[in-house]
């Protein structure tokens, strides 16, 4: 089960993410960049591999979603879900599909303002704000 809320932000998106594992956190991260810059409209469908490296889970989840938008801005990329999710002690290696698309360019960049990332109650938490 993932979760997601917006939370108001002036100039900023703040989003707050839940999910019951810790791979969940970044497919939430998906689904939550989706919804903020698909249009709505049919395109090819497109694969990506990715691999980041950072001993920060904090700043490896901003690095993920950062990735998402540079993908958006070059390859005009809309993420629908991930097919395969390895997170290692300092790595993340994924696949994700979309679609090629004419994206929003809501979101410019991921900042590191009130970024979090934890483990509380048995749940994944993270909270990252969105420069848009």
């Amino acid at each position: 089960m993932n979760r997601h809320r917006f939370v108001e932000h002036g100039g900023e998106v703040e989003v707050e993410l839940e999910a019951t594992t810790e791979a969940g956190l970044f497919e939430a991260a998906i689904e939550v960049f989706a919804e903020l810059v698909s249009v709505d409209t049919e395109g090819p469908g497109v694969r990506h591999e990715i691999e980041l490296s950072c001993v920060d889970r904090a700043l490896l989840l901003a690095d993920w979603l950062n990735e998402l938008v540079y993908l958006a801005e070059v390859d005009q990329f809309v993420p629908e879900r991930l097919v395969a999710f390895e997170l290692a002690r300092d790595r993340l290696r994924a696949t994700v599909v979309g679609r090629r698309e004419h994206p929003s360019h809501l979101v410019k960049a991921v900042t590191l303002n009130s970024l979090e990332y934890g483990e509380r109650e048995g749940m994944w938490h993270g909270r990252v704000v969105l420069d848009v």
